[in-house]
């Protein structure tokens, strides 16, 4: 049960805590009436209350941040970004089983369908947290669900588009999803994969000290561990005096010149294969890094090398950077903190894959190379 996306116990809590708040009032200044008379209790009374004064200032601010703010972070760790989760995205969230037991969490606004009927097209997008609409209040202001929307309008036959998007994940596990759609004889026409450049990680064998560090599952003391600002201002101090997290994009550039981005061209070339099996067609977006699109852009020559290479393997795809870099002034980010797309983003990412979609011909499966 949650209250503002507050759980049960959290609210049990700070009721607790502000009753005592008001009990140890009434108490202070009951000592204070009878201390006229003796000075150094009086000073300490006085000293007291200034704490409780104190006390009450950081109280109103803690419950200020958990009732009234709603930010998303870039790596989910604040207790902040996890509320916003379960007040925007978990009630979105529905089952997708793949035989009795396996199946995944997706979000949106109606359940996937069980089966795809003869007469539809489906066009199934796959990827991670941008995808999924990590920040996006509304999963109906996805760029996924506003393509859907565009191509409805546009389309005399009936569209089916569903987004399979889940935040942490990366294209191993967009070909495991594909699989268990296959071998459920769930159809789909066309499969998209959002391509954020840091899916690179997953192919670089020390990727997984980065999320596993200490910091990153937070504090176990219960001040930083148990509330909403002190929490979010652990984590901020933390952001700023990490080295790793500074230098995150510099590192990442450079797995595009070794053998993670050899990896990860096979296995996007695995994907096509397993799509061109099973009567799919494989595209892939490429979405840009947001927060630093100048004429700098430091991973111009990355998006260079995966178009070259999807060409290279007749796979289509489309490049989100000019775009993204024409409207750059506008703040394409969810927050300052969050470099994932804003619902401006979105609306951009839409416009320009609905195009790319409908100009290749993808509902009628001829695709031009």
């Amino acid at each position: 049960m949650t209250w503002f996306g507050l759980s049960t116990g959290y609210l049990i809590g700070t009721t607790i805590w502000c009753v005592s708040l008001s009990v140890a009032l009434i108490v202070l200044l009951k000592m204070r009436r009878g201390s006229d008379e003796k000075p150094i209790r009086k000073k300490l009374v006085n000293a007291a209350i200034s704490l409780w004064l104190l006390c009450l200032l950081m109280t109103i601010l803690e419950v200020g941040f958990a009732v009234g703010y709603d930010r998303t972070d870039s790596f989910n760790m604040s207790n902040v970004s996890k509320k916003w989760f379960r007040k925007y995205a978990e009630p979105e969230e529905k089952v997708l089983r793949f035989g009795p037991n396996e199946g995944i969490v997706c979000r949106d606004v109606k359940p996937f369908p069980e089966s795809i009927p003869e007469n539809a097209k489906h066009i199934c997008f796959l990827g991670d947290s941008f995808t999924y609409g990590h920040g996006i209040n509304h999963s109906t202001d996805r760029f996924s669900n506003l393509v859907n929307q565009s191509l409805e309008k546009d389309s005399d036959e009936e569209i089916i588009v569903t987004n399979l998007g889940k935040p942490g994940t990366d294209l191993f596990y967009a070909e495991a999803i594909l699989e268990n759609l296959f071998e459920d004889d769930i159809r789909v026409d066309t499969a998209v994969y959002t391509l954020c450049l840091n899916d690179i990680e997953s192919f670089h064998p020390d990727f997984k000290t980065f999320y596993s560090a200490d910091w990153l599952s937070g504090s176990d003391f219960f001040l930083f561990r148990d509330t909403y600002f002190f929490n979010l201002l652990y984590f901020r101090i933390q952001q700023a005096q990490r080295p790793q997290v500074k230098s995150y994009y510099d590192f990442m550039s450079d797995y595009y010149a070794g053998e993670p981005w050899e990896r990860m061209k096979q296995k996007l070339a695995t994907i096509h294969e397993l799509c061109e099996k099973n009567g799919c067609e494989f595209r892939l977006l490429i979405f840009p890094f947001l927060h630093n699109l100048n004429d700098d852009y430091a991973f111009a020559s990355a998006h260079e090398q995966i178009v070259e290479s999807c060409r290279e393997n007749n796979i289509a795809v489309e490049d989100l950077l000019p775009v993204m870099q024409k409207h750059s002034a506008e703040g394409l980010i969810v927050s300052r903190f969050d470099a994932h797309p804003n619902e401006r983003a979105n609306k951009l990412a839409a416009d320009a894959i609905f195009e790319w979609l409908t100009k290749k011909d993808v509902l009628t499966q001829e695709t031009e190379q």
